[in-house]
């Protein structure tokens, strides 16, 4: 792969296109620019942490049950049935 050199913008052609829309061409400061980005390069890579996997279903081999789960309502007494008598 060939190498890619930097590429450095043309700050009087950006500055002049700014200015012949009536604006004004802001720059960043480099030597801020570069503080931050050694501070950055500074700070320690967090630490990584995996993560913990649970514990794998264990099925059972055994033969299937059938569980009823319709209850005849008709013989349950409920409370609101009571009858009142003041």
């Amino acid at each position: 792969m060939p190498k890619v050199s930097a590429f450095t913008l043309p700050m009087v052609q950006l500055q002049q296109v700014a200015q012949s829309s009536g604006l004004e061409w802001i720059n960043s400061n480099p030597e801020r620019v570069a503080l931050i980005q050694a501070a950055i390069a500074a700070e320690p890579r967090p630490v990584h942490v995996p993560r913990e996997r649970p514990a794998p279903l264990v099925l059972e081999e055994g033969p299937l049950i059938l569980v009823e789960t319709k209850r005849d309502l008709s013989q349950l007494h409920m409370p609101f049935e009571e009858s009142h008598n003041p």
